[in-house]
């Protein structure tokens, strides 16, 4: 049992090899439901609201690119208070979790 548990553990650190951050502007008081809407999306790990220009940062992951914007482009589909001020952050993510020394 405690094998198995340990390539799932493995499984899970390089499911997801691609990733994008995304800042969203939105109008003004809507901040707090686009979040929790985007949250809500598939592929979408992360959707917390910010202060200052932009109002929502959000954090995609997939395993290929390809597929990380198809989930972008949906996610961001769904929020209808969005304005025309939204910037995408690709990143490298490692195929594996390095340990902090």
């Amino acid at each position: 049992m405690a094998v198995m548990m340990k390539k799932a553990s493995m499984r899970d650190r390089v499911a997801h090899e691609a990733r994008v951050y995304v800042l969203v502007s939105v109008a003004e008081g809507f901040s707090q439901n686009v979040a929790s809407v985007l949250r809500c999306k598939p592929g979408v790990v992360m959707a917390d609201v910010v202060e200052g220009q932009t109002n929502v940062v959000m954090v995609v992951e997939a395993r290929h690119s390809l597929r990380l914007a198809q989930l972008t482009i949906q996610a961001l589909a769904a929020v209808e208070s969005m304005t025309d001020n939204v910037h995408l952050l690709p990143a490298d993510k490692p195929r594996t979790q390095m340990a902090c020394k």
